[in-house]
């Protein structure tokens, strides 16, 4: 095992442990509570921006761009779609409800990614959504 590399089995916390709690919190925001972790992951940024470790802060601004831009997106296409086809259609309830299913877990799959990333110590960009990264 080289050196960067983190012992998973031995670590109480590997990884950077901002870059973790800001995954972590970006996956408490899909699946548990919609709003309380994002003001607590926009603290963390307003706080730690300047001062975190590169991977921190890449995992930081990853987060809560994906955040805003992730729920703006999962929310506006939403609405559009019932706003279009009407409440009542039920093609928009089939149409609306597999597109919020299927972006919704598609953030879902790439926060696990990114807190992988994060116990690992490597940068990582969302698709679509996330910023560029650090240099």
């Amino acid at each position: 095992m080289s050196e960067q590399e983190h012992d998973l089995l031995t670590e109480a916390m590997p990884g950077p442990r901002l870059a973790v709690v800001a995954e972590a919190l970006f996956l408490m925001n899909l699946l548990l509570l919609p709003a309380i972790p994002l003001v607590v992951l926009f603290i963390l940024w307003l706080r730690h921006r300047h001062t975190a470790s590169l991977v921190e802060r890449n995992h930081l601004q990853q987060t809560v761009v994906a955040s805003v831009f992730g729920g703006a997106i999962l929310v506006g296409v939403s609405g559009a779609i019932f706003l279009l086809g009407g409440f009542d259609n039920p093609w928009s309830w089939v149409v609306g409800i597999l597109y919020f299913v299927s972006f919704h877990a598609t953030l879902v799959i790439f926060g696990v990614i990114g807190l992988n990333n994060a116990i690992l110590g490597r940068s990582w960009q969302y698709p679509v959504v996330g910023p560029d990264l650090f240099e």
